[in-house]
């Protein structure tokens, strides 16, 4: 059975609408927006299942970094798959940078996600011509406000994307020997905030449109 995890019900629903009623095949979950109460909900249904669960599908919305111009930008709306995931702020925040904690301290900050989930996850995009981006998604305890806040934490781990929850879930699969595919759709752009630039209910569609499918697949 695969555990398939969104932060809220907003990000949730447009999936359940698609993919049906849940089944022996997977079972869905909301934790809660950040990376504590992604932590107790997805933890406590772990700790008492994980023997039944082969493996973790989680989506929802995240924010796309500024990339350089010599790179192609993830644009609004846009697919994302995670190869690793990285706890960004974690540590001392300075002015233009962050001192992380080291690990005896804070435990591991990255979290590599190559798996057969994600391959196959890969597969299935290219064979429906739905283009995607992957690379280094980020997990904030806050979402940064401000684009040299983005930029920042994009230097620094060559980051795609940053969400409040993956770093969480990543970490729980890591406990229990789970295979993680995270999957976002990008909702805004890290930048000076600006909510009228946003797309939240159009990604949350989008990003449930695509979770079905892939549960399809996967499951």
């Amino acid at each position: 059975m695969i555990l398939v995890i969104a932060a809220t019900q907003m990000e949730l629903d447009p999936f359940l609408a698609r993919a049906g009623e849940q089944s022996h095949h997977w079972t869905a979950l909301t934790t809660g927006v950040g990376p504590v109460e992604t932590a107790v909900t997805a933890g406590r249904v772990l700790a008492g299942n994980h023997k039944q669960i082969s493996g973790v599908l989680q989506f929802g919305i995240g924010g796309a970094y500024i990339l350089p111009e010599s790179a192609e930008q993830v644009a609004i709306l846009s697919v994302c798959l995670a190869e690793r995931e990285v706890m960004g702020d974690l540590g001392i925040c300075h002015r233009d940078s962050i001192e992380y904690f080291p690990a005896e301290l804070g435990g591991s900050l990255s979290f590599p996600l190559q798996s057969p989930l994600l391959a196959r996850a890969e597969e299935v995009l290219e064979s429906l011509s739905i283009p995607y981006h992957s690379g280094t998604f980020i997990t904030v305890n806050s979402v940064s406000g401000t684009a040299r806040r983005g930029e920042m934490l994009r230097n620094y781990w060559q980051g795609l994307c940053e969400n409040m929850e993956g770093g969480a879930v990543a970490r729980l699969c890591e406990e229990y020997a789970l295979p993680l595919l995270e999957m976002r759709v990008i909702s805004n752009m890290v930048e000076d905030r600006n909510i009228h630039n946003w797309q939240l209910r159009q990604a949350c569609e989008r990003a449930g449109e695509v979770a079905a499918v892939l549960i399809k697949e996967l499951s």
